[in-house]
């Protein structure tokens, strides 16, 4: 099953991806000039899948270290922190083996968040999000 949490995380980088200027590639960043680090909290998992936080969280700040545009530091040294809640994960079957039809070999996962993006010094809030929605498919042999 960690491949299918693996896949979760994968999910939750789709998601991610609506934050402003930091995931993803894009020219220039949206957020304020002011902002280049970032700390990003332990994913609080409302959606009783155990260790999903941890690999989303990890798949999270791999993503931003491969993007450059932020980067990760302690909470007290950071420029803003990642405050993302993982509400729902569904996974759904999209093809059966040929060999055996009861034993799904590709599915659908949707991973559901919210986020918030805090100015560290001031608490201000810069983003936000409730109803995040991010899905990948993939081949589970």
């Amino acid at each position: 099953m960690t491949r299918i949490w693996k896949a979760a995380a994968l999910g939750l980088l789709l998601v991610l991806g609506s934050l402003p200027g930091c995931v993803g590639y894009r020219l220039g960043s949206t957020l304020p000039p002011d902002i280049k680090t970032l700390y990003i909290r332990l994913f609080a998992n409302k959606c009783h899948e155990p260790l999903l936080e941890i690999d989303a969280t990890n798949a999270t700040i791999a993503e931003f270290q491969k993007d450059g545009t932020l980067k990760i530091y302690e909470e007290d040294n950071a420029d803003v922190l990642l405050e993302v809640t993982l509400t729902k994960v569904t996974l759904s079957p999209l093809a059966y083996s040929k060999n055996d039809r009861r034993k799904p070999n590709e599915y659908r996962l949707r991973l559901y968040a919210s986020y918030v993006l805090t100015r560290v010094s001031t608490r201000e809030v810069l983003a936000f999000e409730k109803d995040l929605v991010g899905e990948s498919t993939f081949i589970f042999a």
